[in-house]
């Protein structure tokens, strides 16, 4: 009996062990579907989510100014949700026991929505002024030390604001191929691993390290300029480098105003790769008088400091812009602002002017030249740029650039002697304004000029704020402009007539002052003289664009003083079919030298329309002329 009783014991406990294990077993398999389910209906959810959040995107691409902040709302959503599938996927997974090959392919579908959003990540950040920084986060499964980033990771994520957001990436995962071309392409060999803003983080980072770098990245000096070739122009120009980094630190030496101090500063600080000290011009921004009646530089300075960023209150410095070029009737440039301490991303209206000669065949004998003419006196509003005038950063001279202390002598004093200067006359548009401003004749800089990129090139705007002249990239690249965004800047140094538009026609200008070496700064003179604003040009390259245009436009004219008023040009010559003239044309080999092409340039055209005898003499070098 007691045997008995003992083997029906053993085969109770037996059963009841086989029933627990059955139905353990059941519900693993049950609970199973139930996590599947969970991460597939969040998945399901997520990619709804994502097709709304891309349609709304679509929507305010094309039609409206403020939409950021919305997509900012759902896109928040978008990541809370990732973040969910994440975390559900590493808890579950570790305890299916039936259901692996679908957790499996779960996982690999969770990989692609995150390869999926970190493009959502990019393109927000291009279309919204880089509100977020994605971290991506290579662990290895059952590894301590992963583990352990992990948990510091989302610890340290938490003090930005929810800006941070974080990919996580199995490094050991193979049946993605997507996967391995990240690490290849980020060079990753062990675990943990981060990208953080481009820099790679190998081992153990612990929260100290973790939370500086992140600061670092979302706080960056000059944020927008960083990606721009700012040597360019001193590299086209032959200017050597360290010459001007020294001509620069000599400056800052000397000059007291706080303007000039910090674009000093700025300036250095980009050309030797030195975030301090591009950082060091808040400081002395932040000394610039902006409370006076300078509604312009004071938003000028606002928008300067907003450029810089080094972990300033952008939003707040850009309203604060906005507000002072509402106070003179600039609507347009404010709203832009605006628009940009919203985070968004303004609309721009571009309208590209262009201008050819209008000359017509005809049966001519001969051809009249150098009648057009313009008169300054003590009733002249004079607009210029500032490049040349009341700045030369190529040199090493900056200064106030609102200043009226007109420089006359530019770069040209490195390479020239001393008795070959000719102060007494002066240089460049400088030189010439100075003679203009001896009859009384009032004179304002433009400075400031916002400027617009589209496929590749930079447009000035006309009064309205809409992008019609183009600039030319080496003009953009100065090391003083400020990059508001990757398609948006704001030139101090103004140079030609192209920039002075909107300033001219604001001002009120009489005579406006610029060069004219470009097709689109020749119409802009155009524009300007069909808005009743005479326009001189020193130089006049492409000048010859407005042949046979009834405009008041005169370009590199003699200069004459009759008592209390200087007349250009109005220096007529009649050229007759018979007479032989010979005109001068140059190379392109040297820097400079192209402008010796303008007398060609003008009768190319010309002769187009005329037969003159025209005799072209080419010069190779500036000792040619000789």
């Amino acid at each position: 009996m007691k045997m008995d009783y003992r083997v029906k014991v053993i085969w109770k406990s037996l059963l009841i062990t086989l029933l627990i294990f059955g139905f353990a077993v059941l519900l693993n398999h049950f609970m199973d579907f139930l996590r599947i389910d969970v991460i597939s209906e969040v998945m399901v959810e997520h990619e709804l989510d994502r097709d709304a959040y891309l349609t709304q995107q679509s929507f305010v691409e094309v039609f409206s100014d403020y939409g950021c902040k919305a997509l900012k709302v759902r896109f928040d959503v978008l990541k809370q949700e990732i973040k969910t599938v994440g975390a559900d996927l590493g808890t579950y997974s570790r305890f299916s026991v039936f259901k692996k090959r679908d957790f499996d392919y779960l996982k690999r579908k969770y990989f692609l929505l995150e390869f999926e959003f970190l493009n959502l990540v990019n393109k927000l950040n291009d279309m919204c002024g880089r509100p977020y920084l994605p971290v991506i986060f290579f662990y290895s499964i059952d590894d301590e030390m992963s583990e352990r980033q992990g948990f510091i990771l989302e610890d340290v994520s938490k003090g930005f604001d929810e800006r941070v957001v974080v990919l996580s990436i199995d490094k050991d995962y193979a049946d993605e191929p997507i996967v391995k071309s990240l690490i290849s392409v980020f060079n990753v060999s062990k675990a943990p691993t981060m990208i953080v803003g481009g820099k790679k983080l190998e081992g153990l980072v612990y929260s100290a390290e973790l939370n500086a770098t992140i600061k670092k990245v979302l706080s960056p000096a000059d944020p927008y300029g960083k990606g721009k070739d700012l040597d360019f122009t001193v590299r086209a120009t032959g200017v050597n480098k360290s010459f001007l980094v020294d001509s620069f630190l000599d400056r800052l030496k000397v000059v007291g105003d706080h303007f000039a101090r910090a674009d000093i500063l700025f300036a250095l600080g980009r050309l030797l790769r030195n975030d301090s000290m591009i950082c060091s011009a808040l400081r002395e921004f932040d000394e610039v008088d902006v409370n006076s009646t300078d509604h312009e530089k004071a938003a000028l300075v606002f928008e300067s400091v907003a450029s810089i960023d080094c972990g300033r209150n952008k939003a707040a410095f850009y309203a604060l812009a906005a507000k002072e070029w509402e106070s003179v009737g600039k609507l347009w440039r404010a709203r832009i602002d605006r628009l940009l301490a919203e985070g968004d991303k303004p609309r721009l209206k571009f309208n590209v002017s262009v201008v050819e000669p209008s000359l017509k065949l005809g049966n001519y004998s001969s051809v009249l030249v150098g009648s057009s003419g313009l008169v300054v006196d003590n009733r002249s509003m004079i607009v210029s740029q500032a490049d040349r005038v009341s700045r030369d950063w190529l040199s090493g001279v900056i200064q106030d650039p609102f200043s009226n202390d007109i420089l006359t002598v530019f770069s040209e004093r490195f390479s020239w002697p001393e008795d070959e200067l000719n102060k007494d006359i002066g240089w460049h548009e400088g030189g010439r304004i100075k003679d203009l401003l001896s009859v009384g004749a009032k004179h304002e800089v433009a400075v400031g000029t916002l400027v617009a990129e589209k496929d590749g090139r930079w447009f000035a705007p006309d009064e309205n704020g809409v992008f019609r002249f183009e600039v030319p990239l080496d003009k953009v690249l100065y090391p003083t402009t400020r990059f508001l965004r990757d398609d948006l800047a704001v030139i101090i140094d103004t140079h030609g007539v192209n920039m002075l538009v909107e300033q001219a026609i604001s001002k009120n200008a009489s005579l406006v002052v610029g060069c004219c070496d470009h097709p689109a700064k020749v119409a802009a003179a155009e524009y300007l003289s069909s808005k009743g604003i005479d326009v001189v040009c020193f130089t006049d390259k492409y000048l010859y664009l407005l042949l046979g245009h009834d405009v008041r436009v005169v370009g590199s004219p003699p200069v004459d003083r009759y008592g209390g008023r200087i007349v250009l040009g109005m220096r007529p010559l009649v050229l007759s079919v018979d007479d032989k003239i010979v005109v001068s044309n140059s190379s392109n080999d040297i820097y400079a030298l192209w402008y010796y092409q303008t007398p060609a340039n003008y009768f190319t055209a010309l002769s187009k329309v005329i037969p003159l005898k025209v005799f072209y003499y080419s010069l190779k070098n500036f000792s040619d002329q000789k």
